[in-house]
């Protein structure tokens, strides 16, 4: 009985198990990152620092779970970066798609309140963005492989698509209601965001275009725009400031805690169904992912190809 309650019938640790496993030791890592270096803010070099680490130690770990107890031939893969896809044509929509709803949301915001920009280039400010272009594109992906790899993907092997979508969600949400002036209107925002995300790996089964979107919407912010960041004031060649009623822009949150926030993502769900239509745009999905696991029943693994 114990053995049925731990295992598959092809011999594999239950999907459960994987995603409890995995999501324990992604919690263990981060947690153990952050009270050795401490950061304070989203950007700077002790930030890049814990990022990278953090990053780096989750792709190890879901790497060797994918080997051990999910018996992937192409673990990489596996858990999302399949080259089975247009890497670069998925990455570079998903930039552009997460950028035009950041620009959708503030364009709500100029029509309901005010907006003005300034430029401030000077050494410090210029300083101050190449920090912005190295942090967010390592923070988004560090984000993409928790929320939306391998304890994502687990997660649907147990429980379904839909119901995994809402649960990866919602602990994607739990951490932004700890960083400075959140809201529950912006957890709100944050847990829908998540489920765009989540959709854009579920309809292309890779993590190329979540990551795309995820790093255009932080990086346009905050220094196309010089708005906060969940929360978070980013100093950089743009000042940005808006006026309005705070369900519209969100207050000191930011956009993601407002109504101009919602907007964008509802008008994003839209846009990424319409988007994955357009094959010729983006290609077909990745394989699925048990096309890259060892059949018990074979006696040599399946190799796909690339």
């Amino acid at each position: 009985m114990a053995i049925a309650v731990l295992r598959s019938p092809d011999g594999r640790v239950r999907p459960i198990w994987r995603f409890l496993i995995a999501a324990v030791l992604a919690f263990v890592c981060w947690l153990g990152v952050g009270l050795l270096l401490r950061p304070t803010s989203i950007i700077g070099a002790v930030p890049l620092i814990a990022f990278t680490i953090v990053l780096a130690v989750n792709i190890s770990i879901f790497f060797a779970l994918s080997l051990t107890l999910d018996r992937a031939v192409r673990p990489m893969a596996y858990i999302g970066f399949s080259t089975d896809v247009p890497v670069a044509r998925l990455l570079a929509i998903g930039f552009v798609f997460g950028a035009a709803m950041v620009s959708l949301a503030v364009l709500v915001i100029a029509l309901g309140g005010s907006a003005s920009f300034h430029w401030r280039m000077d050494g410090a400010m210029l300083r101050a963005a190449a920090m912005q272009l190295a942090v967010f594109p390592v923070a988004a992906l560090h984000e993409e492989i928790v929320f939306r790899g391998y304890p994502f993907q687990r997660l649907t092997e147990a429980i379904g698509a839909w119901a995994a979508v809402i649960v990866l969600s919602v602990l994607f949400a739990v951490p932004h209601l700890f960083n400075p002036n959140s809201t529950v209107f912006a957890a709100f925002n944050t847990a829908a965001v998540g489920s765009v995300l989540a959709a854009a790996y579920l309809l292309t089964r890779s993590m190329w275009l979540s990551w795309g979107i995820h790093w255009g919407w932080n990086l346009v912010l905050a220094v196309a725009y010089g708005l906060s960041v969940s929360g978070f004031d980013t100093d950089g060649p743009v000042d940005g400031s808006v006026m309005g009623p705070q369900w519209l822009t969100g207050g000191t949150y930011g956009i993601e805690g407002g109504a101009s926030g919602s907007i964008a993502i509802v008008a994003g769900f839209g846009v990424l169904f319409w988007l994955v239509r357009q094959r010729a745009l983006i290609g077909a999905p990745a394989p699925p992912p048990s096309t890259y696991v060892i059949s018990s029943s074979s006696s040599s693994p399946p190799v796909p190809s690339d």
